[in-house]
């Protein structure tokens, strides 16, 4: 096989592989992207669930401290007895309807819990934080509320100095209590306080460690996380103010800087906290199975399109093998038949001399001579195309220039059809104005004008005219015009007329010929530095031949 159809195969075997892994790495990634999102959307979906149980939890605290608030009497010993025998209390406080801090009251004496929550909470009692929010809880309207609950979310999300306080909004009657968040030490604490119906307000500071550590208590354990063996490998955590982990379970450990694979924020109170999630890299992704499948995808196919391919250069190569040893078969034949069409050739011309010397040779003698003389130049003419034509697909052509007169060799060329243009009864009409001596190959110029004057002969014949006009342009390009009055080409033979094989209709009428005449004119005359064209024409067809002076002869 030549090298152009082995690079079709190859571009036959490889732009499908192309396409198809180009097409396979999309699919893979909207895949992953896929995948990925579904895992994200199951990992805030535990997040959630988790979110659910820690909002049920406060919740439960919410009412344990509305309860414990609900306080009309306010004696000193019986408040220091319920902050002493509740763990989950850091301290209890009383305000009174004109703002004053009745306990702890900071006139008195006053126990170390005490003196600690009033040397912290003095923003809250000084900046009367917990007054103004009960007011703003009965009186501002649904916008108001929205505002002020938007300014205490960023506090929270941007963090607080220590002993600020800011106001956990909350869903709740207008008479419920609420949660306030309190920034002191090494994080958040909360306060939770109600309006009593005698105006005094009484407040729960709940003790740090000990809300955390019943959260923490509703959380999957981490030990039982690690121990279960059909446990996805993750881990979750909460963090505080997008920093400090406060509790983490799971027996993954990602690496320092790994960003979470899902996170979500809790509500007030909690919204100083978030929960995150992190699981193995791959498992966001379809992993290395879908990897495997388009590079098997891949492999398979190129089994498929190599042995396709390996098969069709197979056969195209047998097929070009016989075609080449027909070739080569026609070509021995063609040289082997010119031999003896030589000598056919010469002893009949020698016979035509012989007749001449008879003073009354027969009439049925000379016309039987000349049918084995025009028959032999005709079968001479056939194997001449066919061995040019195969030379010229062997790019085995040479062109061999003699210094000639191209009138003259069109005159000989002629005078050899002249018999046959006679009985056909073709005029034909010579204009010949190319006399000077020009280096032109003369067996070149021979065979294009034998195959233009027999393609007159076998299509133009019933125009019964032709015309042949020679002349010489800018003194080193020789010009040869064949011209007749046939029915011409058809609507698609300009195009095609020079085309090998081409034959204008497939009609049986029309005379038999081996379709290779006009393609071997026009290979000759670019052979020799020309060209051949189809010339303007009103009836009939008309070719223009032209050839380049050679200039070594």
């Amino acid at each position: 096989m030549t090298r152009s159809p082995k690079t079709l195969l190859i571009l036959l075997v490889t732009l499908p592989l192309l396409l198809l892994g180009w097409a396979g790495l999309q699919l893979l990634n909207l895949e992953d992207r896929q995948v990925e999102e579904n895992i994200r959307g199951l990992l805030t979906d535990r997040l959630t669930e988790t979110k659910r149980i820690l909002a049920a939890e406060m919740q439960s605290k919410a009412s344990e401290m509305e309860q414990l608030t609900s306080i009309d009497s306010y004696d000193v010993d019986s408040l220091r007895e319920i902050v002493r025998n509740d763990p989950r209390l850091f301290q209890l406080f009383v305000i009174d309807p004109n703002d004053f801090l009745v306990y702890p009251d900071p006139r008195s004496q006053l126990n170390k819990t005490e003196r600690e929550f009033l040397l912290n909470a003095s923003s809250l009692i000084n900046d009367r934080l917990l007054q103004k929010s009960a007011l703003e809880t009965q009186s501002d309207p649904p916008d108001a509320k929205q505002e002020e609950k938007t300014t205490s979310l960023n506090l929270l999300t941007l963090g607080a100095s220590p002993g600020k306080f800011v106001q956990a909004e909350e869903k709740q009657p207008p008479t419920a209590g609420r949660w306030f968040v309190w920034y002191w030490g090494p994080g958040f604490h909360l306060i939770y306080w109600q309006r009593r119906p005698n105006g005094y307000l009484v407040g729960a500071a709940l003790d740090r460690s000990k809300w955390i550590s019943d959260l923490i208590a509703e959380l999957p354990d981490t030990s039982a996380a690690e121990q279960s063996p059909k446990a996805a490998p993750s881990q979750s955590q909460i963090v505080e103010s997008g920093s400090k982990v406060i509790y983490k379970w799971g027996g993954f450990r990602p690496t320092k800087g790994t960003a979470p694979s899902a996170e979500l924020q809790l509500p007030a109170p909690l919204t100083a906290w978030e929960l995150q999630t992190f699981v193995p890299a791959g498992y966001l992704t379809s992993g290395k199975n879908g990897v495997y499948v388009l590079i098997s995808g891949l492999v398979l196919s190129t089994l498929a399109l190599s042995g396709l391919a390996f098969l069709i250069d197979r056969e195209y190569g047998r097929e070009a093998r016989q075609a080449e040893q027909r070739v080569s078969f026609v070509n021995q034949v063609s040289h082997e038949l010119r031999t003896p069409l030589t000598n056919i050739r010469m002893y009949a011309e020698l016979l035509e001399r012989d007749l001449e010397n008879v003073d009354t040779p027969s009439p049925d003698s000379v016309r039987r001579l000349n049918v084995i003389l025009n028959e032999s130049h005709r079968l001479s003419r056939l194997i001449g195309n066919v061995l040019t034509f195969a030379r010229q697909d062997k790019q085995s052509l040479r062109v061999c220039p003699r210094m000639i007169v191209p009138d003259d060799t069109v005159l000989e060329v002629v005078e050899r059809f002249r018999p046959v243009l006679d009985r056909m009864g073709i005029e034909t009409v010579l204009a010949l104005n190319a006399k000077q001596s020009m280096a032109i190959d003369p067996d070149l110029l021979e065979q294009i004008l034998e195959n233009l004057i027999s393609n007159v002969e076998k299509y133009a014949s019933n125009g019964q005219w032709m015309r042949i006009e020679t002349g010489v342009l800018d003194e080193r390009l020789f010009r040869l015009v064949v011209s007749d009055r046939g029915p011409g080409l058809p609507d698609n033979g300009a195009s095609r007329v020079f085309e090998p094989f081409w034959r204008g209709t497939d009609e049986i009428s029309q005379a038999a010929g081996t379709g290779i005449g006009l393609t071997i004119v026009r290979s000759l005359a670019r052979l020799h530095g020309g060209d051949a064209t189809i010339g303007n024409s009103d009836a009939g067809a008309s070719f223009i031949v032209e050839l380049r002076e050679a200039t070594e002869v």
